[in-house]
């Protein structure tokens, strides 16, 4: 349905078209006619050719009108604009939701879609609607972008915002798409649509039609929520039209960072952290000779090559660092530029301490000096100046449990502990429930009976597995090693064919486990090491969110000889305590859109903290506010970066916190749904499905194909045809032989034209 636009002063002019009409009548009253007898056989005549006549005089007049009004509509300089809107009838509502993810910025292009990112396509699809709605009468139009519609931001800009479509609306909304730029976002459709349908029915108007302009990744369409929300649309009676932005076939070649993060170790000043740094190829090739540059504090520190990484594997590498000095520490990795520059930058920060504490509990904390298990256990942990392992160890009885704060501790041992009371299981239970951690060893004191009834209790207690008792461990065959390493990072090191640090190591005794318990049965129970006799001797459970681990021997030499100066005692007690660990020294990270929350102490800090936000360290002042009994200081995050949040304490004292906020790394899996599985997925649902190619406009598309040209050559054939028929239609005598036609014309002239008196 076509549409025009004209300058609008220019409008006055049309009623000049009727000028000629005018002059038709006024020309008839300037005349009177006069009665002449001798006429009365010519009038016969002029009345046999009357139609005739007439004819003529109307085509006449018809064609002055129209090239008055050509004249007109050619200074107005029309354009002509096709009315896509109109096609959904007047007056709808339409609300368009554009995806802004970071995987519209794929750096894709093929001869159909042009060159840009989807985003760039998807806005221009947008000023497109915008355009041909703006010749629909009440057509209504709100643009939501997914990342803000994904977190409930109402702050749409005003150019988006709910409006009735004009030229000048419409103008409005390509100058806002203008300023706007994909996000760092990777919210998928379901909670825009939601929200789509929400915003629609608001004040029980229709529900109008629904744009969906995405990209349209497979990543977004596995589950069943975003059908779901399109059902519920159709249901209310909306139009759905999904508009695809992505170019077939799907880009390949994207390289993503998947993970940058410290695993194991003890974040203290002078100690070596492991990081590791995982790569992730998408494409369908073989990526070779992959660098990945790392940076330390925002110096640059050696990077790394990574051979081969297979295409859809990944391949982890594994690097140190340390910090000299306490405080936070930010380490940064990054790839060369690719298809999808957003995933290939990944960063993490640690938060070095002077040390960490480690709490041994024993029965006799001092009585058997050297010769004790918190002794053995204690000079793994910390063998010393010459080995800073950044660990403190503190020997404390078992009565000390219930009086001691035990998040102060990274783990709890318990070395051999004959029994605990009722408020120290349930103390320590609390503990690892929440996140903590603890190690059981077993020995001469350990009484079976009392771990079955107090700390195991069927499955329900701390304590991974029920026990049967003490039991010597014969001697084996000469070279067969007495302990058999398991799949478990803790002993990977030791892990190999044959290892001599293992094959020294002989077990004298050990607590046995209850025949007929069944270890697959038991959720989460894994084995770390085994004897070759088939029977456990270090395993470990999840208990809520913490880790206990229990060895069913001594710690001191007193069932084995493994803590008597063999290597591999110090080597696995030091990885076991930071496996263990591990959920108490999760480094905080955020992925773009959540919120970075500050806890304050109410009465300790000022309630007002500054957020330093990447990547320029924009200043954002947030006053705190008291939720549900906690004072929090909050802020959306937008971009990937390092943010620092600082406030003060009362007394003055200055408190900073970093914290690594990075994007989503499955958003840059670019596979693409496609139109058949859309279709299957979408059964029931009616839609229509466009590819952004037939939508978007060009330039002059956008501001209307200009009709001046084409005006001004019709009016040229007009005044020719006006010439022609005023030749033909003329009340004057012809040059020679008068045709057949003209001697009516010529009569009622002279008929006419006299004038009485």
């Amino acid at each position: 349905m076509p549409a025009f636009d004209f300058m609008p002063l220019l409008w006055w002019g049309l009623p000049l078209a009727a000028a000629p009409l005018l002059i038709h009548l006024i020309n008839l009253l300037r005349h009177r006619q006069v009665k002449w007898a001798a006429m009365e056989f010519l009038l016969a005549s002029q009345r046999k050719y009357r139609t005739r006549v007439l004819l003529r005089q109307l085509l006449l007049l018809a064609l002055r009108t129209l090239a008055i009004a050509g004249i007109v509509l050619a200074l107005a300089q029309p354009r002509w604009r096709s009315a896509l809107g109109s096609l959904f009838g007047g007056g709808a509502s339409h609300l368009v939701v554009l995806d802004d993810s970071y995987s519209t910025a794929d750096l894709a292009a093929d001869a159909a879609s042009g060159p840009g990112p989807a985003f760039d396509r998807g806005r221009r699809v947008v000023e497109r609607i915008a355009s041909d709605l703006a010749a629909t009468p009440g057509a209504e139009l709100t643009v939501g972008l997914i990342s803000q519609l994904a977190r409930g931001d109402d702050g749409v800009p005003a150019g988006l915002a709910r409006q009735e479509v004009s030229a000048a609306a419409a103008q409005r909304v390509r100058d806002e798409l203008a300023r706007m730029r994909g996000s760092w976002s990777a919210a998928g459709p379901q909670e825009a649509l939601a929200r789509a349908a929400a915003s629609l029915t608001e004040g029980g108007d229709a529900p109008g039609t629904v744009w969906l302009v995405s990209d349209f990744r497979t990543r977004d369409w596995r589950g069943t929520e975003t059908v779901e929300s399109l059902r519920r649309l159709a249901d209310a009676g909306a139009a759905i039209r999904l508009v695809d932005c992505g170019v077939d076939p799907p880009p390949t070649g994207n390289l993503t960072i998947e993970r940058l993060e410290m695993v194991g170790g003890v974040p203290a000043a002078g100690v070596l952290v492991p990081l590791e740094v995982e790569v992730r190829n998408d494409g369908g090739e073989p990526a070779r000779d992959v660098l990945v540059e790392l940076r330390e504090d925002g110096g640059v520190r050696p990077a790394l090559s990574l051979a081969e990484i297979p295409p859809g594997g990944s391949v982890t590498r594994r690097f140190d660092v340390r910090f000299s000095q306490v405080g936070s520490h930010t380490v940064e990795a990054r790839l060369p530029a690719d298809i999808l520059p957003a995933d290939n930058a990944r960063s993490c920060v640690i938060e070095v301490v002077d040390r960490i504490n480690v709490l041994l509990v024993a029965d006799d904390p001092g009585g058997s000096g050297r010769d004790g298990d918190a002794f053995y256990v204690s000079a793994a942990l910390a063998p010393g100046s010459g080995a800073p392992t950044g660990l403190a160890p503190r020997i404390e009885s078992p009565a000390a449990i219930s009086a001691l704060d035990l998040s102060a501790f990274d783990c709890i041992w318990l070395l051999d502990v004959e029994r605990l009371d009722a408020a120290a299981i349930a103390v320590l239970e609390a503990h690892v429930r929440g996140g903590g951690a603890a190690v059981f060893f077993c020995g001469p004191r350990t009484r079976a009976d009392v771990v079955n009834q107090t700390l195991h209790r069927g499955g329900a207690g701390l304590f991974p597995v029920p026990l049967a008792g003490s039991v010597e461990v014969l001697p084996g065959p000469a070279r067969v090693p007495d302990l058999v390493v398991e799949d478990h990072p803790v002993v990977a090191v030791l892990s190999g064919q044959r290892n001599p640090l293992l094959d020294a190591v002989r077990i004298d005794r050990i607590m046995a486990v209850e025949r007929g318990f069944d270890e697959e049965g038991s959720s989460g129970l894994r084995r770390l090491l085994s004897l070759r006799t088939g029977g456990p001797v270090v395993v470990e459970r999840p208990f809520g969110q913490g880790l206990v681990a229990t060895v069913l021997t001594t710690a001191a030499p007193a069932w084995n000889n493994w803590a008597r100066g063999n290597p591999s005692w110090v080597v696995v007690m030091l990885e076991l305590q930071n496996h263990l660990a591990r959920t108490r020294r999760r480094v905080e990270s955020l992925r773009v859109g959540d919120e970075l929350v500050v806890d304050l102490e109410t009465g300790t800090d000022e309630a007002e903290v500054d957020f330093l936000v990447p990547p320029e360290g924009t200043l954002v002042r947030q006053l705190a506010e008291l939720r549900l009994g906690r004072l929090e200081a909050r802020l959306p995050t937008a971009v990937p970066g390092t943010y620092a949040a600082r406030w003060r304490r009362l007394d003055g004292r200055e408190r900073e916190r970093l914290v690594a906020v990075n994007v989503d790394p499955a958003e840059g899996r670019l596979e693409r749904v496609g139109r058949e599985r859309l279709e299957r997925a979408l059964a029931g649902i009616p839609f229509r499905y466009d590819r952004a190619e037939s939508l978007e406009p060009d330039a002059e598309l956008l501001a209307g194909v200009p009709l001046a040209r084409p005006l001004l050559l019709a009016l040229v054939a007009i005044l020719v045809a006006e010439q022609l028929t005023a030749v033909a239609a003329g009340y004057h005598a012809h040059s020679g032989r008068p045709g057949r036609g003209s001697t009516a014309p010529d009569i009622r002239n002279a008929a006419v034209s006299r004038r009485g008196g």
